[in-house]
């Protein structure tokens, strides 16, 4: 039973230090109004990648967020706030 607890306690730890906090709704939102969308969704092929896609690219990548955060501000008029930005970093990572 103590080791299920620890394993517990291991696995919800390394989830909180390896994610950033994201909101989704919040993200979404960006996604949308800036015609990310048209483009792209969380799980599908369109024009450009899936989010789920883009996520296993830079899986295990120290400086996704940063490659990310960086393309995503300029990708046809990105999504100008820099806390959007980052939300939507994190959104798209964690699919």
């Amino acid at each position: 039973m103590r080791g299920i607890m620890v394993l517990a306690l291991a696995a919800g730890l390394g989830c909180s230090f390896g994610a950033q906090a994201q909101d989704a709704k919040a993200a979404e939102s960006a996604l949308k109004s800036s015609g990310c969308l048209k483009c792209h969704s969380a799980s599908a092929e369109k024009e450009g990648p899936s989010y789920k896609a883009i996520a296993a690219k830079y899986k295990g990548q120290g400086d996704a967020a940063a490659k990310l955060e960086k393309f995503v501000g300029g990708h046809n008029g990105g999504i100008k706030a820099k806390d959007q930005t980052k939300n939507v970093v994190a959104y798209i990572l964690s699919r």
